[in-house]
């Protein structure tokens, strides 16, 4: 059995068990963490810390809100790129990446 990335408690609670609205978030999850997701690996190629702060901040709060905790890498992230702290951040990326790519599949599999 697979390990399964994401909790979706928090998404349960708030929408009160309302299936078609957890069905909207999860769909809304997936399309935007994909280009999103595009656009922070970008970012870190380049190392744009601008771009690299806002995608990690824009990011951040869905990854929390769907349990994963990639969301600590990308507060990581977004530290680092608003800041000229010298430090890879291709490890920390790495591990956002993997989890998040993990996830999006077990969503589209699920849902």
């Amino acid at each position: 059995m697979k390990k399964v990335f994401y909790n979706l408690s928090q998404i349960i609670e708030l929408s009160e068990n309302d299936s078609e609205f957890i069905k909207l978030m999860v769909a809304t999850f997936i399309t935007e963490m994909s280009s999103d997701l595009d656009a922070l690996a970008v970012a870190v190629l380049e190392e744009d810390r601008a771009n690299v702060h806002g995608y990690a901040q824009k990011m951040k709060p869905s990854l929390e809100l769907f349990g994963l905790k990639g969301h600590h890498m990308a507060l990581k992230l977004e530290y680092w790129g608003g800041s000229q702290e010298e430090k890879d951040i291709h490890e920390d990326f790495m591990y956002l990446h993997q989890e998040l790519e993990e996830t999006l599949i077990q969503l589209r599999r699920d849902f």
